[in-house]
């Protein structure tokens, strides 16, 4: 809780500094705008946004959550870049000072405080909008991998990894009918979802009956098999962070009826046999395991699994790579990442992953990362893209 709080102390701290930048422009802009009317209008305004993160809590109207959600999600996007470029600009500000090329009282420093302001306004509001669009666009990206193992005499199969729907307040329907035709175009031998199905609430979905009949329509020749992952389980969220309430952190009974009805088999520490002796296991996830015993090792899993055919691992997160490959996994499908999801995480991403995102070998492992469909916390996407992920394997024979 004491994180909770001081998370906020910062989070408001600077939201006052980014307010009194952006009165100090309207002021420097024109006298007409430091009047009080305009000053209490934007203040009223900025305050509303700023308190987005939690003010929901106050309705009980799913109605009205719902669209206090989508702003909220749009807002910390928002806000990330309004703090990114202003301390961009802060940082420009004082070299210019630091070299005396530019200090209050300089002949022109109240034009440079304009055009410094409008400049940082103008990238905000591009990138904020491009990520709000873009990130409802889905893309296909393929790989090739070869598994040198016998598969029943199966030469080759195809399939295509999905990850992070994070169904709920930022993504919905249309999202998944556009998925799901895209996967159907791909001729599917096996359909995998590698977690984050719903973004913690199941009541947070729109219409679940009319989502679930359209991932039903998934065609896939050996099934469709999922795990869950971290946002799966049902947890009070303010600004995309966990508020402790008392309760464990589990997946909802309705989240399990939704992703039946879906056509979706979940895997919980368990492995199903396909296509002869092709292994799949699917893990429990390595943060919120949806139980309170916690997930079993790889290798408690991989016992009496057969090792001569082809294995397959579905794990969220794409960790424990190295024992997965000691302990004979062949390619492993995971998610969580999002690629870094916006600009500038998609440059850092990779500092606290193996494998951050997209195809790598660990030994004869293939790990295969998918940056997902949609998009937790900001409701945008920036430097990466939605995508879904199509795997062309083939095998010994």
């Amino acid at each position: 809780m004491w994180y909770l709080i001081l998370l906020a102390a910062v989070y408001i701290a600077v939201n006052v500094f980014l307010w009194h930048r952006v009165i100090r422009l309207l002021r420097n802009v024109h006298g007409a705008l430091g009047k009080k009317g305009v000053m209490i209008g934007f203040s009223v305004i900025y305050l509303f946004l700023m308190s987005s993160v939690g003010t929901w809590i106050l309705f009980e109207d799913p109605a009205w959550i719902s669209a206090l959600k989508f702003i909220n999600n749009v807002w910390i996007g928002v806000f990330i870049y309004a703090l990114f470029f202003v301390a961009l600009a802060e940082v420009v500000t004082f070299f210019l000072w630091l070299f005396k090329k530019m200090r209050k009282g300089y002949k022109g420093y109240r034009r440079y405080i304009v055009i410094r302001g409008f400049t940082v306004i103008a990238l905000i509001i591009c990138f904020s909008i491009y990520g709000v669009v873009h990130y409802q666009d889905t893309d296909v990206i393929k790989y090739d991998v070869t598994v040198d193992k016998s598969a029943d005499g199966l030469e080759d199969m195809r399939i295509v990894l999905v990850a992070d729907t994070h169904l709920g307040y930022s993504v919905g329907n249309d999202m998944m009918e556009d998925m799901v035709e895209l996967i159907n175009e791909q001729d599917a031998d096996l359909v995998v979802f590698a977690g984050d199905i719903v973004d913690n609430d199941y009541y947070a979905l729109s219409d679940a009956d009319e989502i679930a009949k359209t991932l039903s329509g998934i065609r896939s020749r050996y099934g469709v098999y999922g795990v869950y992952g971290n946002h799966d389980v049902e947890e009070q969220l303010i600004g995309g962070f966990t508020v402790p309430v008392g309760k464990d952190a589990l997946v909802q009974p309705e989240v399990d009826e939704f992703v039946k009805k879906a056509g979706i088999e979940i895997l919980e520490d368990e492995s199903v046999t396909i296509a002869g002796n092709i292994t799949l296991i699917g893990r429990m996830d390595a943060s919120k395991p949806n139980s309170d015993e916690g997930r079993k090792s790889i290798g408690e899993l991989m016992k009496g699994v057969d090792r001569s055919g082809p294995v397959i691992c579905i794990d969220h997160q794409p960790s424990q790579l190295r024992q997965k490959a000691d302990a004979g996994v062949d390619m492993d499908l995971g998610g969580h990442t999002h690629d870094g999801q916006i600009f500038p995480g998609n440059l850092t991403i990779d500092l606290f992953w193996e494998n951050a995102y997209g195809l790598d070998k660990i030994d004869d492992m293939y790990s295969v990362v998918t940056s997902g469909v949609g998009v937790w916390g900001p409701a945008m996407r920036i430097g990466t893209d939605s995508e879904i992920a199509v795997i062309d394997v083939s095998f010994a024979q």
